[in-house]
């Protein structure tokens, strides 16, 4: 039998790593299980977890997660009031920019694989500092395939101490262009790049953010018909446009005993809930969406994201779950 401890200090670091990587869309949601009214969901807290794993998750918290620095365009309205929200309705539409221009103009050895002098490079942001990225485009593919190349830049002198390698399949969000979920790999590049900033420019790429109801996906059965306490779901979204949109993330909202929840995210994405109905749908406000101007998609870590992964392996009262049935 594994050691379920082991692999979830393994997968720790994945998770916390690379918190905002992009997820498989669920099963459709169970059929909540009639229980009584008073029941209540005994849930996992970050003093239950294992302290090896606070202790290793502990320097990731308030740190940024890999990803692109973006330009929010347009602002948006917060809710006067909770709404009723139902499967797929869409809570907010935001247009976004890389943030920032800079452009090569000393380049590394290959510099047709890496960026060539003249390329324009977009930012991105991650747990050890500020890098400049570039990808391969071809224009004639609606999906850029190639691989993204990132130059570290901690001192912000314009020059490179460290080239990052991130295979589209290891870490990338298939209708984006720029937008990513890791930096992937040192590929081991012993030359700088220098590169000079663009003064106020932003990239050319524009594309869609978007945050939609997906559903609740547990909930405990109340004599009412309504659901709590309740897991319910919000998909974070990005592409081109409305017609090539791919899951970015998960907002995961657990209700208390009368369907109320909410969830403050430091990129600025905040939702309360106020009910939770036995078909999955909820009554929800938007309180704030992404900023406008200089901002990011993926929050920093948090506790609350550490135990909400960290919950796939650990029970409520903090000991490993046992490891699934493998037929043996």
């Amino acid at each position: 039998m594994r050691n379920a401890l082991r692999l979830s200090a393994a997968v720790l670091f994945s998770l916390v790593a690379y918190s905002a990587a992009a997820q498989e869309p669920d099963p459709a949601p169970a059929p909540p299980q009639a229980a009584p009214a008073t029941a209540e969901e005994d849930v996992l807290t970050w003093d239950e977890l294992p302290e090896a794993i606070r202790r290793r998750a502990a320097p990731m918290l308030g740190r940024p997660t890999p990803q692109a620095v973006l330009n929010v365009e347009n602002a948006i309205q917060p809710d006067a009031d909770f709404r009723d929200i139902d499967h797929g309705d869409v809570m907010f539409e935001q247009w976004v920019r890389p943030a920032a221009v800079a452009r090569i103009t000393r380049s590394v050895r290959n510099g047709e694989k890496y960026g060539p002098v003249g390329a324009a490079l977009w930012p991105g942001i991650g747990p050890d500092g500020d890098y400049w990225c570039w990808r391969r485009f071809n224009p004639e593919n609606a999906f850029a395939r190639g691989n993204i190349y990132c130059y570290l830049d901690k001192n912000g002198d314009g020059v490179s101490e460290q080239l990052m390698e991130n295979n589209f399949w290891q870490g990338g969000i298939p209708a984006s262009r720029f937008q990513f979920l890791t930096f992937g790999h040192d590929e081991g590049v012993e030359e700088s790049a220098a590169f000079e900033v663009e003064p106020d420019a932003l990239g050319e790429f524009r594309e869609l953010v978007v945050l939609r109801y997906y559903g609740a996906t547990r909930g405990v059965l109340k004599a009412d018909g309504s659901l709590g306490p309740a897991l319910v779901e919000f998909e974070v979204l990005t592409g081109l446009d409305h017609g090539s949109l791919n899951e970015a993330s998960r907002i995961r909202i657990r209700t208390d005993a009368n369907g109320r929840g909410q969830y403050h995210g430091l990129n600025g994405i905040r939702l309360m809930v106020d009910g939770v109905n036995v078909d999955g749908s909820v009554r929800a406000r938007l309180v704030g969406a992404l900023p406008t101007g200089r901002g990011l998609l993926f929050p920093a870590t948090t506790r609350e994201l550490v135990v909400e992964r960290m919950s796939e392996f650990f029970n409520p009262d903090g000991t490993p779950k046992a490891p699934a049935a493998s037929g043996e």
